[in-house]
């Protein structure tokens, strides 16, 4: 097994690393009241929890989850929840990444489920289909830990200058050395938050990249069944995946943000706005023909309002100035 895989970065893997990024620094900086953040950080963890699971055949959706019984699906979701937990609070940015970190991960994923948990594969194992057939033979245990020391090797080192590439590839390394005999993809998609943790690639809010797979599992696993030998294909999958759902992020944390910074205006005033917001730039004279029942002096307070609130701009002191909005 080649460690990493030979790759390369096309125009198209470089377009959407590009909007990945930057919407991981509009996220930085927008800084919202914390409620807000909590909110969506709160849906968010469950969505990575519920769709990892799903991807690997639980059986609960997002309607049913909080009515749900305990049993074995839901402990499954409740320990990736926990594990996600583990990664924000105790992980810190910059620093390497360990043996120890990934069988702890393992552990809290596989916790009550299995008394391997935290522990590397001691036996063969097989992937197979769904119809029981085994499509992949993972290399035998006692190739485990040479293979994760350098999958470890990888992801601390400096070769690869994109953090989210480096997190992508190293999922896909991990999937191949199958280093558990129950928990490996459910480990193997958390690594990726981990690697971008660790590399200083965060979006201060979590990325439920999972339930983009969930619902395109077949070619998920198409694509890691090709990865080694086709890694561009792969990377071109997973990067749209994360891309669109960090979309899906930034979108909500603007609606809550615009939502709960909203302004409440008398109807006039609201009027006024809206037309500016429409023109982008207009005169006191345009503004007044389309108000011509309303004094001068009136229609000027109503804009003195709108620029203390910050809505708008004067542009001029005199009859020539105009108004846009802020």
């Amino acid at each position: 097994m080649i460690i990493p895989p030979r790759y390369t970065i096309t125009p198209e893997m470089l377009e959407l690393i590009s909007k990945i990024d930057s919407k991981r620094q509009l996220l930085q900086s927008l800084n919202p009241k914390p409620e807000i953040i909590s909110k969506i950080q709160r849906v968010s963890l469950l969505k990575s929890s519920l769709y990892s699971a799903r991807i690997e055949g639980n059986s609960l959706t997002w309607q049913n989850l909080e009515e749900s019984e305990d049993n074995k699906d839901k402990k499954e979701i409740s320990n990736i929840y926990q594990a996600i937990q583990y990664i924000d609070k105790e992980l810190n940015k910059r620093l390497n990444l360990t043996t120890d970190t990934i069988l702890a991960l393992h552990k809290k994923v596989m916790n009550q489920l299995t008394p391997e948990a935290g522990h590397f594969r001691r036996e063969m194992s097989a992937i197979f289909n769904q119809t029981g057939i085994a499509v992949y033979l993972p290399p035998p245990p006692n190739k485990v830990n040479e293979l994760i020391t350098q999958l470890i090797n990888f992801i601390n080192s400096d070769d690869e200058k994109f953090p989210i590439i480096s997190a992508l590839i190293s999922h896909l390394i991990f999937e191949k050395i199958h280093p558990f005999m129950d928990g490996n993809g459910r480990v193997g998609r958390l690594l990726i938050s981990t690697i971008l943790l660790i590399k200083d690639f965060d979006f201060n809010i979590n990325i439920p990249f999972e339930e983009y797979i969930d619902q395109r599992k077949e070619d998920y696993y198409y694509y890691l069944d090709v990865g080694m030998k086709d890694p561009n294909a792969y990377l071109l999958f997973i990067l749209k995946a994360f891309n669109e759902s960090a979309e899906s992020i930034k979108q909500e944390v603007l609606n809550e943000i615009n939502q709960n910074n909203k302004v409440y205006l008398p109807p006039r005033q609201e009027e006024l706005l809206l037309i500016i917001q429409e023109h982008r730039t207009v005169s006191f004279d345009f503004l007044h023909r389309r108000f011509l029942q309303i004094p001068k002096r009136t229609l000027r307070y109503d804009l003195q309002q709108l620029a203390k609130q910050n809505l708008i701009i004067k542009i001029g002191k005199t009859r020539g100035s105009f108004y846009t909005v802020k």
